[in-house]
């Protein structure tokens, strides 16, 4: 099992499960799990557990289930109707050098969901500190830049796929391009994140990289290179437990 804490991070710095970690500092606040979490058909919850990793600072924690910005892969959308999961409790008090596990519930109809490939939501935390002496005495309210804000993503995945893994699957992955953008192609029904990508030796920005490989689907990747008559891509991909699998070469 891996392990990963998290610092003082502005409000809308998302972390999301699909990336390798970075480091934010010395102190550590909070730490959790570090793996892909798949909720399986037919499965009743998946669990995340968080330790408040503070000496004696506590933190109202407070989830909600939200739907990703595939197109960015960093954004939440804004139309969260008919979410299938719910996470218990929205509220909890996490006390200094204490854990707590959250449960994310299935409470939707499977029938109405795709059974030819996975989807995609992020479970998002926000821990909100405690108001300081000076900010009471002054009825100041809490700086958000002091807000730390969680993304894990859950991906639902039918049960016909149940047992399918991201090193076979990978080998689905096609790449063509339009001018100097990469277009990737993905014939897997589940979905898959870039550890690297590389156009003629050159990476795209880290950015692209939080862009999920849609399952089924084509997704857009901007490179800086300028595209030559002989285009190599080298690319790798991450596993189930957030470990860059071997490279590999494709060529356009």
């Amino acid at each position: 099992m891996f392990f990963r804490s998290l610092g003082l991070v502005p409000l809308f710095l998302s972390l999301f499960f699909s990336f390798i970690s970075v480091s934010w500092g010395e102190n550590r606040t909070l730490v959790f799990p570090y793996q892909r979490t798949t909720f399986i058909e037919g499965e009743k919850s998946v669990s995340f557990r968080i330790l408040n990793d503070t000496d004696k600072t506590p933190y109202l924690m407070q989830s909600s289930v939200e739907l990703l910005d595939e197109g960015s892969g960093l954004d939440i959308k804004e139309n969260n109707i008919n979410i299938p999961f719910m996470v218990t409790p929205p509220l909890h008090k996490l006390e200094a050098g204490n854990s707590y596990t959250w449960r994310v519930m299935f409470i939707g109809d499977n029938d109405k969901l795709a059974k030819d490939r996975e989807t995609v939501y992020i479970v998002k935390y926000r821990a909100i500190p405690p108001l300081d002496k000076n900010m009471r005495e002054n009825n100041s309210s809490i700086d958000v830049n002091t807000i730390q804000v969680l993304h894990f993503k859950v991906y639902y995945r039918p049960k016909q796929f149940a047992n399918l893994t991201i090193e076979n699957e990978q080998k689905k992955i096609s790449f063509r391009r339009e001018g100097n953008n990469i277009i990737v192609k993905n014939n897997s029904p589940i979905y898959m994140s870039f550890e690297s990508l590389a156009v003629n030796g050159v990476s795209v920005d880290y950015k692209e990289l939080f862009k999920p490989i849609k399952p089924l689907s084509e997704q857009i990747f901007i490179s800086d290179s300028k595209i030559r008559d002989v285009n190599t891509i080298t690319w790798s991909v991450l596993d189930e437990l957030v470990l860059e699998l071997p490279k590999n070469t494709s060529t356009l």
